[in-house]
């Protein structure tokens, strides 16, 4: 008598994935410039990220990252490193893909997937320069806590996929969410914080989105934090 294997546990999701409205011009990103700046992984094979961006160059990861505008600005700023942004929400990687392409930028790569497969299946050891994780949904009911993305195996996952001496930067507006980041990273042996006295950073070039500046006018305090990987 053959047993069947047991199914694969549903991992929780940090996201939900609503649709939004999406453009005419952002649907057609993805038959057009999608075919230059997307990828599209094979089931559990990590990516050649050399391959895929046809250099060398370090390459730093960003997880979330809405329209694509701090991401935009910052591979603008380092043409010398090559930038891999994750996002699930369509209407927001239709606008980078169109912006990458008016602005003819080859430096960076797109997927639409979750974070944490891409993590767990997808990426190499230590094949990553830095980390950037930016106003994540903070899931402010209790109930909800275990939704958010930063959680000891977000960090060990990190961890691993860093190179000795990498980065990550991360922040947030909602204070008892930077508090619950900060006591997880500060938990992970693999890092150090490289924050003040409290355990936060400055902004460094983090860029100052339309987002965080409609929170400063409603009052709303930012936190950021940096951890090197030992």
């Amino acid at each position: 008598m053959t047993t069947q294997p047991a199914p694969e546990r549903r991992p929780i999701r940090s996201f939900v994935l609503r649709e939004g409205r999406i453009t005419e011009a952002q649907r057609r990103a993805f038959a057009g410039p999608w075919q230059r700046f997307g990828l599209n992984p094979a089931y559990r094979q990590p990516l050649d990220l050399t391959a895929c961006f046809g250099n060398s160059r370090p390459v730093t990861l960003e997880i979330g990252f809405g329209n694509g505008e701090a991401l935009l600005e910052l591979a603008e700023r380092h043409p010398e490193r090559n930038w891999l942004g994750i996002e699930v929400h369509r209407p927001g990687v239709g606008h980078l893909l169109l912006r990458l392409d008016e602005l003819g930028l080859d430096n960076v790569r797109v997927l639409r997937q979750d974070a944490m497969e891409v993590l767990r299946r997808h990426l190499a050891d230590a094949s990553l320069e830095a980390v950037q994780l930016f106003f994540p949904d903070p899931w402010h009911k209790k109930r909800h806590h275990k939704r958010r993305i930063v959680q000891p195996e977000f960090a060990d996952l990190l961890a691993r996929r860093l190179r000795p001496g990498g980065l990550v930067h991360m922040a947030t507006d909602w204070e008892h969410y930077a508090r619950h980041m900060l006591a997880v990273f500060d938990t992970a042996p693999e890092f150090r914080n490289l924050g003040g006295a409290d355990g936060f950073a400055e902004r460094g070039e983090r860029p100052l989105t339309k987002f965080e500046q409609r929170g400063q006018r409603l009052g709303h305090g930012t936190w950021d934090l940096r951890f090197q990987r030992r």
